[in-house]
């Protein structure tokens, strides 16, 4: 039996009859290496069930990177998209070196032009040396570094002979920080042991003028840490709980970083778009491509189940136009329509957006079902929600008595 979205749900012909129609990809995550130097034990590309990474090539290849930058120009231009997001992931994406960077990024800005490419890395940071950052800010590569706070809270990241990685991470940012601008900001898996103002408190010590926190991955299949199967909107929700306190500490912070999570969720709230998709209803425009050249959806959803991720296409053989009307891309741009009658009708959709969907899949309806965070969600938006609404109301009154 096949579940949703490729149980006929979600046809572009449907769809398209329906109304929909297809939004070019704007946003590519690359996998230049698929090897690392610490074993995350969280990590849904090697510790989460799914070993693709096992049968793939080490290193995106030359002739790989040239296809794919001729196919996303061929896409931009047929669709007049100015320009493009192209993030550097791995693995670790400086396992063989800065040069692997600097030939990934001129291969890819000479084969896009004339459409500009804005370039971004994500990277665990160890093995940035000063001389490395020198020459990541030479080739404009906003960088964001993945860590979960202080030396406990980060715990989980571990070198592959189970020592701690704090002490490089924290020696690499030093580099990264000498060049203003190059920091794009810092990544957090959530850990319910871990003091949200200590992983607060840390990002900001260290000089991060962003942060973004994640939901550890989990399904209704394999529920994550504390959590139980109960559905219900108001059920027990222990990461909300934790992010409440995470809001709590930053909302007071008189010179507090971005929090991005945080943000969005006020935007949202005061009617703004969101394109990324943890958040809101917008179109979700971003597809991976693998060191195979193969061309899948968000990489996360890979750790589901074997195959969560592909698409049958490849950039040597397939145009990404191709790719648009695959069920797995047209239900992450369908909106609500894509989402149980249980969200269809909660009060927090707008703001929610139904959450990451690799958190919502079940062995009985797929991946439509509300995600297993729901009542975290619900939690977190609805304490935002009157906050700000609060915040508001003070400063309506307070405008009123000044005027008077």
């Amino acid at each position: 039996m096949k579940l949703w979205p490729y149980d006929g749900s979600c046809d572009a012909t449907t769809s398209i009859a329906e109304g929909w129609r297809p939004h070019p990809i704007n946003e590519f995550i690359f996998k230049i290496q698929t090897r690392c130097n610490l074993n995350c034990d969280y990590c849904y590309v090697y510790n989460l069930g799914d070993d693709s990474w096992k049968q793939a090539p080490a290193e995106l290849s030359d002739e790989l990177v040239d296809a794919a930058a001729a196919r996303i120009r061929s896409h931009a231009m047929r669709h007049g998209l100015p320009s493009v997001a192209v993030s550097i992931h791995g693995g670790e994406p400086l396992l063989r070196g800065i040069s692997r960077i600097e030939n990934f990024v001129g291969r890819m800005k000479s084969g896009l032009a004339p459409v500009h490419v804005e370039i971004s890395m994500q990277t665990n940071a160890t093995l940035v040396t000063e001389q490395v950052a020198a020459r990541l800010a030479e080739l404009d590569i906003h960088v964001g570094v993945s860590l979960d706070g202080g030396e406990k809270s980060n715990s989980h990241r571990l070198d592959l002979g189970g020592k701690s990685s704090f002490a490089r991470v924290v020696r690499g940012i030093s580099n990264l920080s000498r060049f203003p601008g190059l920091v794009q900001g810092a990544l957090a898996v959530i850990d319910l042991e871990n003091d949200p103002a200590d992983v607060y408190g840390t990002i900001k010590d260290l000089g991060f003028t962003s942060l973004d926190v994640l939901l550890p991955h989990g399904t209704w299949e394999a529920l994550p840490v504390r959590k139980n199967p109960d559905r219900r909107l108001d059920a027990y929700a222990p990461y909300g709980d934790w992010l409440i306190e995470l809001y709590r500490v930053w909302s007071t912070d008189e010179s507090r970083i971005r929090l991005r999570l945080f943000d969005d969720i006020i935007h949202l709230l005061l009617g703004g778009e969101y394109s990324f998709e943890s958040l809101g209803l917008a179109p979700a425009q971003l597809v991976t491509i693998e060191s195979n050249g193969d061309i899948e959806l968000v990489d996360s959803i890979g750790f589901t189940y074997d195959g969560a991720a592909a698409t049958g296409a490849n950039v040597m053989t397939h145009e990404l136009d191709e790719v648009l009307t695959h069920p797995g891309v047209v239900c992450r741009q369908i909106g609500a329509r894509a989402l149980p009658e249980v969200c269809r009708s909660c009060p927090v959709l707008e703001v929610c957006g139904g959450g990451l969907i690799s958190h919502r899949w079940d062995l009985l309806n797929g991946f439509k079902n509300q995600t297993v965070y729901c009542s975290d969600m619900k939690k977190i938006i609805d304490h935002i929600d009157t906050d700000v609404r609060g915040r508001v109301e003070r400063a309506d009154t307070a405008g009123v008595g000044a005027a008077g």
